[in-house]
């Protein structure tokens, strides 16, 4: 969340669909462990490696270039608005 909202310029926000992400076992594991979901977003993303912000023509391009183990899958969308950064929905454990 820290790193995207460096990102995007000031003028738009990042809309993240929390029920997207697909969190592998050892994020699983943490989290059943008791770590709440504020923490699993802000210290281990949540197993997201790393985002590609791009205009959604280019998506079908962008996934050519990656195994089938990292094939990037869409989360978010950014839009305009003042507020930099929006999670929504809860993350499917």
């Amino acid at each position: 969340v820290d790193n995207i909202s460096r990102v995007i310029p000031a003028n738009l926000k990042a809309s993240i669909d929390l029920s997207k992400i697909k969190p592998n076992s050892i994020f699983r594991w943490l989290y059943s462990q008791g770590i709440n979901n504020k923490e699993m977003i802000k210290t281990f993303n949540c197993g997201v490696g790393f985002c590609i912000i791009i205009d959604k023509k280019n998506k079908n391009k962008i996934k050519k270039f990656f195994t089938k183990e990292y094939k990037p899958y869409e989360i978010g969308y950014i839009s305009n608005s003042m507020k930099k950064i929006n999670l929504y929905n809860r993350i499917k454990w």
